[in-house]
Parts: C-alpha cells; sequence; structure tokens
C-alpha cells in the first residue's frame, strides 16, 4: 500500500517530468490546429459561435498548466471574499486587478478563474513577441489576448480596439491586468520608490507604483459593458507551503495562496478625468498595499489594515483539469508508441527531436517565470508609462 510520501517521491521524477511536458507540447500543437483551421472557417460566419468552441480549447491548453498547482503538487488557494462577491465569481464580465509579486500568482488566479467556471475567457495584457511563441502565444493569437509592444502611441490605439471585443463575448469574460508592469523585486521596488517621491505620490512598502495608462484606456472601454472590477490580493503562506514558483511545484511541493478579493463597481471609477482616474488606482494600490503588508506581518489580511474580515474558504479542486491531463497523457502516448513501433531511425530521431524541444520549452517556462527574468523596471524612467502628475 502506497503512503502520500511515495507519491510526492514520484513526482519528482524526471521521467514524468517528460512524459508532462511532451504531452502538453503535442496537444498544444493539435490544438493550435483546430484553432487555426476554425478561425479561418468559422469565425467569419459566427465570431460567437467560433468563441464558444474555443473556450473549451483554450480551457484544454491551459488547464494542463494548471494541473500543476491543482493536482501534481497539491497546492490549494484560501479564498478571502464577502458573500456577494463569492456569488457573483464568474457569472458578470470583470476587469481583474492583481498584484505582481510573486512567480505563480497568476497560476494562483487561473486556480480562482476556474473554479468560477470562466477559465477558459480569462484574458491578460502581453508582449507582442508572446503570440509568435508556440503553442501557448499561438492560442492566444487566436483568442483574442492583447498584444502590447510598451509604445503607448501604438498600444493605445490596439487597446481601445481589442477590448471592444469583449463587449458581446458569448459568456463572461475576465480582462486581467497587473497594472504595475512587471514583478516585484527589490530593486524594482527602490527604483518604484524613488520615482513616488519624485512625483510626490505615497511610498508603498510591497508594491510597485501602478502604471495608470493601461488602467485609464481599460476603465474608459468596458464601463458600460463590464459591471465590475476585482481587485485581487495575493499573498502566499510560506511557513505552511512551499516557495510559490513552478519548479516547486513540479517538484510536487504543495503551495498555499490566499486571496484577498475586493468587488469595486467599474460604474464608481471616475473616467470623465484622466487625473481623476488615476487617482482612484492610486488609492486602489494604498490599500492593496496595507492589506498585503498586514499579511506578511502577522499571516491576516485585516489585524493592520483596516480592511474587512472574511473567513477564508478552500476552493475545491474541479476535476475536469485531472480528467483534461489524462485524456492527452494517454492519447500521447498510444499514438506515440503505435507510431515509433517499429520505426525507422529517421522517425526515431524525430521523436526524439519533440522529446528535446519540449524539455527546453519546459525549462525555458521555468526561466520565464522567475523574478528575476522580469522586465527591468527602473532602467528607464517608470514615467514614461505613467500619467500621474507631481502633486505641489
Amino acid at each position: 500500500m502506497w503512503a502520500i510520501e511515495d507519491f510526492t517521491e514520484i513526482r519528482r521524477w524526471y521521467l514524468f517530468h517528460v512524459i508532462l511536458c511532451v504531452s502538453f507540447f503535442l496537444s498544444s500543437l493539435i490544438i493550435n490546429a483546430i484553432q487555426m483551421i476554425l478561425y479561418i472557417t468559422i469565425r467569419p460566419i459566427s465570431k460567437s459561435l467560433y468563441r464558444t468552441i474555443n473556450y473549451y480549447l483554450m480551457y484544454s491548453i491551459m488547464a494542463q498548466i494548471m494541473f500543476l498547482s491543482e493536482w501534481w503538487s497539491m497546492s490549494e488557494v484560501r479564498l478571502h471574499a464577502d458573500e456577494k462577491t463569492k456569488a457573483l465569481l464568474g457569472k458578470e464580465h470583470a476587469l481583474i486587478i492583481m498584484n505582481h509579486t510573486y512567480e505563480v500568482d497568476w497560476l494562483m488566479g487561473w486556480m480562482v478563474a476556474d473554479s468560477a467556471k470562466c477559465l477558459g475567457a480569462a484574458k491578460v495584457f502581453v508582449k507582442k513577441m508572446m503570440q509568435y511563441v508556440p503553442t501557448i502565444g499561438w492560442a492566444w493569437r487566436c483568442s483574442d489576448i492583447i498584444f502590447l509592444s510598451r509604445n503607448w502611441q501604438e498600444d493605445k490605439s490596439v487597446m481601445q480596439t481589442q477590448v471592444k471585443e469583449f463587449h458581446d463575448y458569448p459568456y463572461p469574460v475576465w480582462m486581467l491586468l497587473f497594472a504595475e508592469g512587471t514583478r516585484f523585486t527589490p530593486e524594482k521596488h527602490e527604483a518604484s520608490m524613488k520615482f513616488a517621491k519624485e512625483r510626490g505620490l505615497p511610498q508603498l512598502k510591497r508594491l510597485l507604483i501602478p502604471r495608470t495608462r493601461g488602467f485609464i484606456q481599460c476603465a474608459q472601454s468596458l464601463k458600460g459593458h463590464f459591471p465590475a472590477i476585482y481587485c485581487v490580493t495575493a499573498a502566499f503562506n510560506t511557513k505552511e507551503g512551499a516557495e510559490p514558483s513552478i519548479l516547486s511545484m513540479l517538484r510536487g511541493h504543495k503551495v498555499i495562496a490566499d486571496m484577498y478579493i475586493r468587488r469595486l463597481p467599474l460604474s464608481e471609477v471616475p473616467t470623465g478625468d484622466d487625473e481623476a482616474t488615476a487617482e482612484y488606482l492610486q488609492q486602489l494600490y494604498q490599500s492593496k498595499d496595507k492589506l498585503l503588508d498586514s499579511y506578511c506581518n502577522t499571516g491576516s489580511f485585516s489585524k493592520e489594515s483596516g480592511m474587512e474580515d472574511y473567513k477564508p474558504i478552500i476552493l475545491q479542486r474541479r476535476y475536469a483539469s485531472l480528467l483534461n491531463v489524462v485524456f492527452w497523457v494517454t492519447f500521447i502516448t498510444y499514438w506515440s508508441l503505435r507510431l515509433l513501433h517499429g520505426a525507422n531511425i529517421l522517425l526515431q530521431c524525430f521523436a526524439a527531436g519533440i522529446i528535446l524541444i519540449a524539455c527546453v520549452g519546459l525549462y525555458k517556462l521555468i526561466g520565464l517565470t522567475k523574478i528575476k527574468k522580469g522586465s527591468q523596471y527602473g532602467s528607464s524612467s517608470p514615467g514614461s508609462s505613467t500619467d500621474s502628475k507631481k502633486k505641489e
């Protein structure tokens, strides 16, 4: 009879990492091909039908990554929110404002989205170069994801056009915005606080100063179509759980995240004045900073922040992601072995190349999620990406 410790040791075996990696790579390419065919044939006729089908195709790709947190490492999310917010999760369009402080905060956010049954409808702003990345980048290219070049004149036009695509989606859409524009590091925080001091902005202890232009454009374009902002403050319990990283999860270590979610009516955002909209975001981040600082100091979001204390609930794991991975691993393994049985040396070398590419891709993904691999916040003036003006 196997104990749970035995299974934990097995999850560290490199062989299983390779199987998961190859399965993800090949299944994603199959889904990419289906997406591209449907994009050319069905989307011009019916965007609604295409988006409905694509919802499940996107879910099938994203759920394989989420499987690492939800089932492979048995990680958990503890949700802190009022009853109204919990009841509305997944039932309305929402702009998600989330701090980008940890390597896997986005992945734990996916678990919240999956619990709300809208993971396939999760949208995000990403660098333009990502659309050329095989599998996930190609999938995003077919899914109305907004690709930005970090040139505001170009990006403003793209956002104005693309955000409007979400207005008539046949299901609730969650639009994720990391307003800081990059992940938190001590070096970036120092540069951010220097910028805040120069502009007369309040100092933040745990977060970077948010970049307001993207938020202003989103608020203006989504108001009247998206009813709410979900202000998500993410933190990790490293006393009970492992270091929050993809590598920890791949090795089977349990990560524990706490998510404090406030639902804010988008109608209350002052969108008629850019400065007022920017000030709204600054105040939002000041409250988020207090929540995160309180959590880091006491283990509670509310003790030192003065914010409402909610009894956390642990999100239940859904079997959809587990069944999705079991299907793809079985399908890919069966057909790979069948094709390679008695195959010539050329085909065997091709298969070895696929395995190598998949493994390199896996560790490239791990590298991209590492905090030190984030953009160089502070290498240029943060003022180039925010509209906040120095207070007199």
